[in-house]
């Protein structure tokens, strides 16, 4: 049996842990025996290296979440906040369009120069996207246009009063459509977007409300880039507040 070590090589019969940096000098301790009868010794203070560069490599992970699309020459991460971020799929069975979390770090250099750096990977799963991030066929509700929005609406929920509507769309000249509303306990008036990206749209420095169908007479007002506001007393916040149509 040969034991081997950071600092000699000896034979068993001649094994002194003294001269071999044991236990006794202070230098090591015996980690085992592998299959071929050999010990190896290992250093407390390659121990301590590991265990420090472990704990830096954990401090330095952190969390992304958004939708998987193919960059220029890698795959990329676009966060629902807008950033974009590269990262090497590898053999993971992922494709663009998919909605993840990965847990990772930001590499050092990476072949993939695209966005604000590239993610190395920890850890990724896939993940139910936010409200805001949801098609309508995923959102389970229908295309928004006019017919959809005209009309006097409530919160949703037992509180909810007709007699007192939290908001009214209605048409007016040149096509347009609008809503009238209390922002932040003031009253104001803004417009309703339509086509692919259907929103409130205020002035005032007011930003612009992302809306959404639930179902054929609800609708979900999700919050906007700016500070969060309140629309007729609830907090535009999170996923947003749904409202139904009043009949």
């Amino acid at each position: 049996m040969t034991v081997v070590s950071k600092y000699c090589i000896v034979s068993v019969c001649a094994l002194s842990l003294v001269a071999c940096g044991g236990e006794g000098a202070g230098h090591g301790n015996l980690a085992g025996l592998d299959g071929d009868d050999t010990v190896v010794v290992s250093e407390p203070q390659d121990d301590a290296r590991r265990a420090a560069a472990d704990a830096r490599a954990a401090d330095s992970l952190r969390q992304f979440e958004g939708r998987l699309a193919q960059g220029t020459a890698c795959a990329v991460l676009r966060t629902p906040g807008g950033e974009t971020y590269a990262l090497n799929l590898g053999e993971g069975n992922f494709t663009p369009g998919d909605y993840v979390r990965i847990t990772g770090s930001l590499a050092d250099t990476s072949l993939c120069m695209e966005g604000a750096g590239t993610i190395a990977i920890d850890s990724i799963e896939r993940r139910d996207p936010p409200a805001r991030d949801r098609g309508p066929a995923r959102a389970g509700g229908a295309a928004i246009s006019a017919r959809h929005v005209l009309g006097s609406w409530v919160a949703k929920g037992a509180n909810a009063d007709c007699a007192k509507p939290d908001f009214d769309v209605t048409r007016a000249g040149a096509g347009r459509t609008i809503i009238e509303t209390r922002i932040d306990g003031l009253p104001e008036t803004g417009m309703v977007a339509m086509g692919d990206d259907p929103a409130f749209e205020w002035e005032d420095g007011i930003a612009r409300m992302p809306i959404e169908s639930r179902g054929p007479d609800g609708l979900a007002v999700l919050p906007g880039d700016g500070p969060v506001v309140t629309l007729a007393g609830h907090r535009i916040g999170g996923d947003g507040v749904v409202f139904v149509k009043c009949g």
